[in-house]
C-alpha cells in the first residue's frame, strides 16, 4: 500500500470526513501528519503556507476542510460560501505547488456540483449546466477545487485525483440543524425523539427526495480504491444505488427499533428531488460494492455515538 510507504497529509483532520480517515490510518498502523482547526484559517495564505512547508515530504494529501452550511440558513449566504471555500481551495493549490509537489492531492467533491437531472449523472456532465440554487456558491468552489487540481497538475506536473462522493454519514458526523446533512440529522432527530417518549418521527422535505448514500467507512474504502486506480481525472464514487429519504427514515425506525409514524412537516427545506451519480467508471475498474447496509450502517452510528448498542 502506498500509504505505509510515506506519510499522509490530512487536511481537515478534525473534521467529519477527516476524523474518519484518521481513524483508518491509526488503525492500520500507515503514517500520517494530521492538520486541523489549530493550524489556523484556512481561508489565510500565510496559514496554508506554513502548514504545507512545516509537514513532512508526504506522497499523499488528502483534503476534506470545507466551509458548509445545509437547511435553510445556506440560501443567505451563498457568497459566503463561494468566498470562503474558494480562498481555501486556491490556497491549497498554491501551498501544494511550491512545498508538496511530490504529493497525489486526492480532494473529496460533492454531487451538488452537477445540474440537476432526472438521471444518474456520470463525469461526463461536470461542469455542465447549474448548480441547485440552494448550495450555487459551495458547489461553485468545489468546481473551483477540480478544475484547479487539473490545472495545476497540467502546468506544474503534479499529480491529482477529485472523487466525487455521496451523502455520507458515520461516527463523528455533524448533527447541528444548520450543519447536518440528511442522514446524520435524521439519525440525531430520532435518537432525540425516541428518548422523549414521543411516537411521531419529522422527516423534513419530500420523502421520495432521491439521494446516493454511504457510511463513511464504507466511503473511505472506496475513496482509497479510487486512488489506487485513478489519477489526473475527476470520478465518481459511489455504489450506484440511489436510496429514497423515506426509506432511509424507515431504516433507522428498525434500527432502533422503535414503531414510531414518521410525518413530514410542511414547509420544511427542501433541496434537489433528484441527486444520484453515475460512477461505472469507478466500479467497473474496481468491483467494489460496500459492506454495511444502511440499517447496518445507522446501528453502527447508535452504537459509535449515542451508546445504543441494540440486539439485533
Amino acid at each position: 500500500m502506498p500509504y505505509a510507504d510515506s506519510p499522509t497529509i490530512i487536511l481537515g483532520a478534525d473534521g467529519f470526513l477527516g476524523r474518519n480517515l484518521l481513524d483508518r490510518w491509526q488503525a492500520e498502523g500507515w503514517p500520517c501528519h494530521a492538520v486541523g482547526r489549530a493550524a489556523g484559517d484556512f481561508t489565510d495564505p500565510a496559514v496554508v503556507d506554513r502548514a504545507f512547508r512545516d509537514a513532512p515530504k508526504a506522497g499523499r494529501i488528502f483534503h476534506v476542510i470545507t466551509k458548509q452550511r445545509t437547511g435553510n440558513i445556506q440560501w443567505g449566504i451563498q457568497g459566503e460560501l463561494l468566498r470562503d471555500n474558494a480562498s481555501i481551495h486556491l490556497n491549497i493549490l498554491e501551498a501544494w505547488r511550491h512545498h508538496q509537489p511530490q504529493a497525489k492531492l486526492v480532494s473529496l467533491g460533492s454531487s451538488c456540483t452537477y445540474a440537476e437531472a432526472s438521471h444518474p449523472t456520470p463525469e461526463e456532465e461536470f461542469g455542465i449546466g447549474r448548480p441547485h440554487p440552494s448550495v450555487q456558491g459551495y458547489a461553485l468552489a468545489k468546481q473551483l477545487l477540480a478544475t484547479g487540481c487539473e490545472t495545476y497538475g497540467k502546468q506544474y506536473g503534479l499529480h491529482w485525483l477529485h472523487c466525487v462522493l455521496a451523502t455520507v454519514y458515520g461516527p463523528h458526523a455533524h448533527t447541528e440543524d444548520t450543519r447536518a446533512h440528511f442522514m446524520a440529522a435524521m439519525i440525531d432527530r430520532a435518537v432525540r425523539t425516541k428518548r422523549s417518549g414521543a411516537m411521531e418521527f419529522e422527516v423534513w422535505g419530500n420523502p421520495h427526495t432521491v439521494r446516493d448514500l454511504l457510511h463513511a467507512h464504507d466511503q473511505i474504502d472506496a475513496v482509497l480504491l479510487a486512488d489506487a486506480h485513478f489519477e489526473d481525472r475527476i470520478i465518481n464514487v459511489t455504489p450506484n444505488a440511489p436510496v429514497e429519504v423515506g426509506d432511509c427514515a424507515t431504516a433507522i425506525l428498525r434500527a432502533l427499533r422503535w414503531d414510531a409514524r414518521i410525518v413530514s412537516p410542511p414547509g420544511s427545506f427542501q433541496g434537489a428531488g433528484y441527486k444520484s451519480l453515475d460512477s461505472a467508471r469507478f466500479l467497473a475498474a474496481t468491483g467494489w460494492k460496500p459492506k454495511l447496509s444502511v440499517e447496518a450502517g445507522v446501528a453502527q452510528v447508535l452504537a459509535a455515538d449515542y451508546g445504543e448498542a441494540i440486539a439485533p
